[in-house]
């Protein structure tokens, strides 16, 4: 029988002001995930204008790249390609850049200190339909109308993860969640995310039965 080629990944686009580590991403993406093209730019605006190519999968960017004055910004990237991955791979781990970046409605959000392997395995989770949120923004106390989580290794949650724990809990679906909370249905995932992460659940389901023994 002959072999059967793997069918190409198609194109990324990395956006990062740094030319070594653009090149050094794209070999790693080109091995890893059989990446047919990568198209690597310096400025935001090069890379809006590379956006609408039909090949495109996945776009990866660097919060400090010239042209990009927030991370707000990626909105533009979602409105125009609403079915492309995006993620931004940064230096910075502050809350309010993954948060804005959430808000933006981004995929995941990625440190450049892991290490490839990591990355890469993120990546691919993200690729998968998944959000990735960094442990930072699962690292804040855990305290909703004044009451701590009991316990020294107790999950350190926000009180809007604490709620969403809550409703996943009662059975409500992200839709219902994000009506009840008042919040968007991209915020509600990275909250997902992060409270999961938290308490170590890799769905719902899990999360569920952790959440009740945990809140007895």
């Amino acid at each position: 029988m002959p072999r059967r080629e793997k069918p190409a990944f198609g194109a990324i686009l990395i956006a990062d002001d740094h030319e070594v580590f653009r090149f050094g991403l794209a070999e790693v993406l080109r091995c890893k995930l059989g990446a047919s093209h990568v198209f690597s730019v310096g400025r935001f605006e090069e890379a809006m204008a590379l956006i609408s190519e039909p090949a495109l999968r996945l776009a990866i960017f660097d919060l400090r790249i010239p042209g990009l004055t927030t991370p707000k910004d990626l909105y533009l990237v979602r409105q125009q390609r609403p079915g492309l991955k995006v993620v931004v791979l940064s230096g910075s781990d502050a809350r309010q850049d993954i948060l804005a970046a959430l808000e933006a409605g981004v995929h995941g959000y990625l440190v450049k200190n892991e290490c490839t392997e990591l990355l890469v395995q993120r990546i691919q989770h993200i690729l998968s339909g998944e959000i990735y949120v960094p442990p930072a923004l699962a690292e804040i106390s855990a305290v909703q109308h004044g009451k701590t989580l009991p316990g020294p290794k107790a999950p350190r949650l926000t009180a809007r993860q604490i709620q969403v724990l809550d409703l996943i809990t009662e059975g409500h679906s992200n839709k219902a969640i994000a009506n009840l909370l008042h919040i968007s249905h991209a915020t509600v995932k990275m909250h997902i995310a992060a409270a999961f992460r938290a308490i170590g659940a890799r769905n719902r389901t899990q999360a569920a039965a952790i959440w009740k023994k945990m809140s007895r």
